[in-house]
This record gives C-alpha cells, structure tokens and sequence, in this order.
C-alpha cells in the first residue's frame, strides 16, 4: 500500500492512522492501494468532514478518522441515529467524537459528493464513491463485526486486520458496475483534482499497487458509457438438441457444429450444422470481424470451403426442410423470419460457392429479393405478371437462382416513388422561385425543410452598446461559426475532434472601469444537449486543459484592442445546451483585479448573436 501524506498532521488519530498504514508493506503484498491525505472541512463551525482519500483500482472511497473522547468497550454503529458504547454488544452511553457528535456518517456523505463534484469537474467520472469511518480509541470490539452498514458506509477500528477488511469492502462498493479499472493516468489526475498535498507518485510505484498502466486519462464520461454497455452480459440459451453450446467465441463459428450465431444473438443456430464448416472458411477468407446483433441477425457470406472440409454444393443447399433428395440435411422446425434473415452476395457462376440462405419457391427453383435478402419459405409460388421471364444466366450456370417476382416489384415500386417525390420536389421549388416568395409559394414554406444543419444567427451591429452592472460594453467584433473543430487548442481540440457543437457565436467587447481599458472574449457554444454542455465546461474549468479559441487568438484586431488575453481572468456558465466562456484583460496598463473579475462575470450577460 502507497501513503501520500503531506508534511504534518493535525489530529493524534490522523497521525496514528498514517503510522499503522506506513508500517505495512509497499505493493500488493498486504493491499494493492493508494491513501492520500486529504483533509476537508464544512459548516459555520468549520469541522473536519474527511481526512483521507483510499484509491484501489476498483475506485475510490473518502476516509474519516475519528477519536473517542474518554471511553471504552465495544462501539455499536447504526446507518441512521446515535452510535453508541459499553461494556459489551448492545446499547450503551451515547458515543462522543472529537470535534462533536456521535455518528460521523453525515459529515463523510458530504465529503463523497464534494469528492465527486471535483472529481467530475476535472473531466474524470468517479463512479460510486465508498466511504469509510475509522475509529481510534480504547475500543475492544464492533457491532457490527464486519462494520458494513450498507449503501457504501463502512466502519472500521485502527487495526490492521479491521482496517483491511474496511478497504476491501468500500473497494467492493465502489467496483460494482464499473467497467474500468482505475489507470496510473487517471489516479495522477484523480489526485491533481482533490487538491491532494505532498509529491505525486511514480507510475512504476502506481503499477506496483495493481493500477493498470496508461498514458492517457481514459476515465472520461464519453468513454465510461460504452464500456459499460459493452460489459453487459449476452445470453445464450440451450439449443434443440441434448448437447450444450458451445462457450462464447467471436462469431463466424470456427468448426463444424458450432451454432453460427453472432455474438450477442438472443436466438439459435442461424444456418444448418451441414453448412457451418463452408461458413468458417467464408469468415476466414474476408477477415472480417463479428457484426453485435440486438434483434436480428446479419450474416456476411461467401467464400470457398476450407481444406478437409467438404466443398459447398454447385446448387444452394435447401432450409431446414430439406427435400427427400438431400437425407443429409438434419430435419428440425422451421426457424422464424427474423432468424433466417441474412446478406448475401449476388449469385456468382459455379466456381465460386452460392449462398447459403435462399428460401425454395418450388421444389425445382431458388428465389430471393433482387439476390440481397434471404424470402422466408411460402407453401406455394407467388403469382406475378403472365408475360415476365427471368432472364438466362451466363453459360455453364444453368443453376443460376432467378430473382423473385415480388422482390422485382417491390424495388419498381420504390425506385418509381423516389422519382415522383423528387418531381414534386423540384416542381415545389421552381414554383416558390416563380411567385417570388408570395401568393402561391405559401404551401412550400409549409413544406419540411431539406436540411437540418443550423442557420447562421442575425448578429448585432458592431458599435452596439449593452450596459451589464453598471458598466458599458461596445460590441467591436463578432463571428458565428457552424463547427468548432477548427476553432478550440489544447484539450478541447479533441474533445470537439469527437463531439462537435451546432453553433460558435464569438463577440470582442469593450469596456472601461475607472478610466481603464479592457477587453471582454465571450464564446457561446451550442452543443447537441444540455449534457454535453456541461462536459464542455467541466474540462475549460480545468486550468490546462486548453480552451475555445478567442477571436484575438485568430487574429482578429479592433482600434485600440490589444493583440492578445495577458493574465485573463476567466469566467462560464451554461444556458440549457450553450456553454458559455468568458475571459477579460487589461488593454496596456493593469486595474483592479477585482474589477477584472466584475468584468468577466458581467460577460456572462453579453449576447451578439440570437443563438
């Protein structure tokens, strides 16, 4: 175990806390973990809510150690009310704890949100966060013995064992449904966040206590969601026939037998055992990875049969209900429409091996829709127009599968109602442009429109004087952008690389305060939702992370602006889904700094464009 701890301690039970954890071994040896000093106060009265953090890399858990005043015997601890003390197990006097109180649960409670809050602030997602009541006293016993009092709250005495058992338990809490381990680059940044005193360990000493190596802090919210989606569980449920499935493999199967499924697939085997030694080969052949399926399932076919296999047949092999000519085809009910729905490729001369899903229309011929989906089977042939013929295949096919007259149909009828839409359409557009706008045009301006992307914003004039607080500020520049990729450095460069804005409104503002000038950058950003608004500025926040880029930055210039932002003083805040930055600094000769605050904050207020 790792102890950070910065150079004093201000409580003999902080001290003697410390002083047990150093006397343990480094590393995994007794427990992998990290416990750094981290003392927080809360209230009029300014009392000690925390005094460490534990980091294991299942999560992390706030530690508050406490002293019983003058007393003895055996601590009874409660989720809710009074703790209390005697000689044996049971209700006993009320417990006193320095500092006051008998219970410190309430206090700890606010210490993980603050924890969190920071946490989230800094970019990182915390997870359940355990906490953990550590007693020190002339105690001689804990009722409950293991000290679990449920919903993340554990207790412990300043002992070795209790106190192992007390982080094994929180590090439990604090992994349940969480799909990443803590990383030496997220506990770095984790520790940088809480405003942890003392050095930062080494990422050798961090590997040395079970934390998986890793350049990059990868406990993102963006990135914690997938992962925990992709740790679901799939279930496979036991087939028609007396022997077990196999264990869960990347799909296409690799061996004769296996069910073919995808990965994921709620349901069974989705071609016949006959046909699964052709289909390994097909998979290996493309080197293409295994599609998920929620619902239905989607096969990518073809390819040769493998060697010591037997070869795919010149005719597509028949479903499940094999005519008598094929005794070999294993006999078993007819599978729903969902579980034989698959992508082929178009029928290939005999050289190459024919697909495998093709539903029989008649005893004697194969159908498909236009050779792209799999027709579930039908008890007799569809009727189509008296004069269609199919058309020959090439020579040296003669079992070339015909396409099927309602496949035919459907895709006529489709290709004929995406012309007839575009006709009208057009036949709408040019009638808009001939009345001008009026008259007639009003059906169209009814119509929906063709794009969704955002329109650019009516922009107040530059020159435009807004009054925030007392203080006047001139509008000198102001720019709207559809995208902010181009437009942000650092941190937030990537962040937009992934989750691109809808609109960037950009304005230069300027203002005196006591006869001092100063420039006022304020950015409104419009993101998809109010969500992602927020994980804007939970990294902006962050000193270092890199920001929206300012409009000086750019290179933008006013009469009598400065070139860029020296010592800005920073300011932010979201409206719905606009996240909203402000930075501000003296033009040439430095103010108040106060005032340079006032100035940011008043910013939060300017608005240029109608975004």
């Amino acid at each position: 175990m790792l102890i950070l701890t910065p150079s004093g301690l201000e409580t003999p039970a902080e001290r003697a806390f410390f002083a047990e954890l150093a006397s343990w071994d480094t590393g995994g040896s007794v427990r992998g973990a990290l416990v750094a000093s981290l003392a927080l106060s809360d209230g009029p009265m300014d009392r000690r809510i925390c005094d460490a953090v534990v980091l294991v890399p299942e999560g992390v858990a706030v530690v508050r150690v406490v002293e019983v005043v003058r007393q003895s015997g055996v601590v009874t601890v409660l989720p809710e009310g009074s703790w209390t003390i005697g000689p044996g197990a049971g209700p006993g006097d009320v417990l006193r704890l320095a500092g006051g109180g008998s219970t410190p649960l309430d206090g700890l409670m606010r210490a993980g949100m603050e924890a969190a809050t920071r946490l989230r602030r800094a970019g990182l997602e915390p997870g359940r966060i355990a906490r953990l009541t550590v007693l020190h006293g002339e105690l001689t016993g804990l009722v409950p013995a293991d000290g679990d009092l449920g919903e993340g709250d554990q207790v412990a005495l300043l002992e070795s064992r209790s106190l192992l058992l007390g982080i094994a338990r929180a590090a439990r809490y604090a992994g349940t449904g969480n799909p990443r381990l803590w990383t030496t680059a997220d506990v770095r940044a984790a520790l940088e966040a809480l405003g942890v005193a003392g050095r930062s360990p080494a990422v050798e000493e961090l590997n040395g206590e079970g934390f998986p190596y890793s350049p990059y802090v990868l406990r993102r919210r963006e990135l914690i969601a997938p992962a925990g989606f992709a740790d679901q569980p799939s279930a496979h449920p036991a087939g028609p026939t007396a022997t077990p499935p196999a264990p869960r493999t990347d799909w296409p199967a690799t061996g004769p037998g296996s069910s073919g499924a995808p990965v994921g697939s709620p349901r069974g085997p989705l071609v016949d055992p006959a046909a699964a030694a052709a289909l390994a080969a097909a998979a290996a052949a493309q080197q293409a990875p295994a599609p998920r399926a929620g619902g239905d399932t989607v096969s990518l076919l073809g390819g040769a049969a493998p060697t010591g296999q037997p070869s795919a047949p010149e005719a597509p092999p028949s479903r499940p209900e094999a005519p008598p000519s094929r005794p070999e085809a294993p006999s078993r009910p007819e599978p729903a429409w969902h579980e034989t729905q698959a992508i082929v490729p178009r029928p290939a001369p005999a050289a190459e091996a024919p697909p495998l899903h093709q539903a029989p229309a008649q005893p004697d011929e194969t159908g498909g829709i236009g050779g792209i989906f799999a027709a579930p089977a039908h008890t007799g042939d569809v009727a189509g127009p008296p004069s269609w013929t199919p058309p020959p295949g090439p020579p040296g096919d003669p079992q070339r599968p015909r396409r099927s007259r309602r496949g035919l149909l459907v895709v006529l009828a489709a290709v004929v109602l995406v012309v007839l839409l575009g006709l009208g359409g057009l036949w709408l557009t040019g009638r808009g442009s001939e009345d001008g706008g009026t008259g007639d045009a009003a059906p169209t301006s009814s119509a929906a429109p063709t794009s969704t992307g955002p329109t650019t914003p009516a922009a107040q004039p530059v020159g435009t004087v807004q009054t925030v607080g007392g203080t006047d500020y001139t509008l000198q520049v102001v720019e709207y952008d559809t995208t902010c990729r181009d437009h942000a450095y650092g941190a937030i460069s990537g962040f937009f690389g992934t989750t691109d804005c809808l609109g960037l409104s950009r304005a230069l503002w300027s203002a005196d305060v006591d006869g001092v000038p100063a420039v006022v950058s304020v950015s409104r950003v419009t993101m998809p939702d109010a969500a992602r608004a927020t994980a804007l500025l939970s990294l902006t926040d962050v000193s270092g992370t890199g920001n929206v880029s300012d409009l000086l930055r750019e290179g933008a210039r006013y009469p009598g602006g400065p070139e860029e932002l020296r010592s800005a003083d920073y300011a932010s805040t979201t409206e719905d889904d606009v996240a909203v930055i402000v930075e501000t600094s003296w033009v040439g000769q430095a103010g108040a700094p106060a005032g340079l605050q006032q100035l940011a904050d008043d910013g939060l207020e300017l608005v240029a464009t109608q975004d």
